[in-house]
């Protein structure tokens, strides 16, 4: 005779909402730890480059010579 829908217990509604909330959080630390190796990736070249112009310089040249 019951074949409508069931109101859920509240326990259980609290319970999905931290679940729901976790799982979301979760999923954006997930993302950001994605970001920052994306990154770390892009800086490590951009480093490299500016590490090899460091010798053209000619101020750093006069200071590993003297």
């Amino acid at each position: 005779a019951g074949t409508g829908p069931k109101e859920l217990q509240p326990w259980l509604i609290g319970l999905t909402a931290v679940v729901v909330f976790l799982f979301i959080v979760f999923v954006l630390l997930l993302i950001n730890r994605l970001w920052q190796i994306r990154m770390r990736r892009k800086q490590g070249g951009l480093q490299e480059t500016q590490g090899t112009e460091r010798y053209h310089d000619p101020g750093a040249a006069g200071l590993a010579q003297g």
